[in-house]
């Protein structure tokens, strides 16, 4: 069995490439901090012998078989495995999450394909590897909810801006309507006094005239007798 060791401090992704051949196994070890989510990409290409080449896509029929393990428990007695799982196809994803700081050790172990169990063949495996730690998901909480914040704050300022233009503007309004008021009521008594002016004038002409033309009749009335 071939060992790789991986230290997986040293970059958030790394990308692997290897050949195997159907019943191997290849392993390596990653040195994980605690609560840390592992994402494994995998790809694989099996020889064809008939075209005497690889795939060039991902074999539909490929099969990997993955099995998990805590190092920490070597001195126990042996390897506590987590997890063993098979998974079909030529590409796919793997999730592992390590809640406990630790040397984890992952070996895959490539299957023949169907109706071809006996036939001894090889594969190419493209596997990557991410990392998402703890730490990255309370920054990108923390971001978030900054992100929220200042949305609400902005919010919040245009809703106070809306409702002082609102005041401005019915302020405004009731200032027109009570301009429109005082201007009605002034047209109003400024109608009503001039035509007691003109009511007034026509009274008063009318007085004098009537009172000039009774003067003249009597003048006229005593120089005939």
């Amino acid at each position: 069995m071939l060992l790789w060791v991986v230290l997986s401090f040293l970059a958030p992704s790394d990308a692997l490439h290897t050949t195997m051949s159907t019943w191997e196994s290849r392993c390596f070890i990653e040195d994980v901090p605690d609560r840390t989510m592992i994402t494994y990409t995998y790809k694989i290409h099996m020889f064809d012998d008939e075209l005497d080449q690889y795939d060039a896509k991902p074999t539909p029929d490929a099969k990997l078989f993955l099995t998990i393990s805590e190092m920490r428990n070597v001195e126990k007695g042996g390897d506590h495995i987590k997890r063993i799982q098979e998974f079909n196809g030529g590409s796919g994803i793997i999730h592992y999450f390590a809640e406990e700081y630790g040397e984890y050790k992952f070996c895959l172990e490539l299957h023949p394909q169907k109706n071809k169990e006996w036939q001894m063949t090889t594969g190419k495996i493209h596997l990557v590897v991410e990392r998402q730690y703890q730490d990255d998901a309370e920054e990108l909480i923390a971001e978030t909810t900054d992100s929220i914040t200042r949305t609400l704050q902005k919010t919040l300022r245009k809703l106070k801006q809306i409702k002082m233009e609102q005041r401005y503007y019915k302020k405004r309004e009731q200032e027109f309507r009570t301009i429109s008021w005082l201007t009605s009521n002034r047209v109003i008594w400024y109608g009503a006094f001039t035509a007691l002016t003109v009511v007034g004038c026509g009274c008063f002409l009318m007085q004098h005239l009537r009172s000039f033309f009774i003067s003249k009749k009597t003048r006229l009335d005593t120089y005939t007798f």
